[in-house]
């Protein structure tokens, strides 16, 4: 997509499978895994561990995986895009789950930390990941417009504000 600008590295939100899944070829290339602190050790073990049956293209290269952990903020940067990734805290799904901001655009890119999406059955009271999501979002005073999800689509922060029985001001 852009010539000449390598990839230098992969987000990794959370460990799960889906979102993990495929990660060990961009460590093939020498690409380093940005993950939550809790994470980095159940991923240092899996890609440590030999490929000897059906050898993946990390087992061919030879490589070790690079696997940097992070706290509760890290920002990357090419001098141009910013992005800022945050841990999700008290998130029920998995505790070490990150979320993405793009401040620019006033987006966040969020997986599994909102549920369900707008429009599903009225519930007796909001979703906890979705609540989670919100209640992160306002504590780190982040200003948001957007919300892209991982497993697809964008919503307005309102509309996931209101999933969340809270108002849409993110400030």
């Amino acid at each position: 997509v852009v010539p000449n600008k390598p990839i230098r590295y992969l987000v990794n939100t959370h460990a799960h499978f889906d979102h993990s899944g495929g990660a060990r070829a961009f460590a093939a290339e020498g690409i380093t895994i940005v993950t939550h602190d809790m994470n980095k050790p159940y991923f240092e073990k899996v890609y440590r561990n030999p490929h000897r049956i059906n050898p993946d293209s990390l087992a061919r290269s030879n490589r070790s995986a690079v696997i940097e952990g992070m706290g509760d903020k890290r920002v990357l940067t090419d001098g141009t895009q910013t992005l800022e990734l945050y841990h999700i805290r008290g998130n029920l799904h998995n505790d070490g789950l990150l979320m993405a901001y793009l401040p620019k655009e006033k987006m966040i890119v969020q997986a599994d930390a909102f549920h369900p999406r707008p429009g599903a059955p009225p519930y007796p009271s909001p979703p906890q990941f979705t609540v989670n999501l919100v209640e992160n979002i306002q504590r780190l005073k982040l200003d948001v417009a957007q919300v892209l999800h991982i497993h697809g689509g964008v919503d307005p922060f309102a509309a996931i504000a209101t999933a969340a029985g809270r108002q849409a001001s993110a400030r």
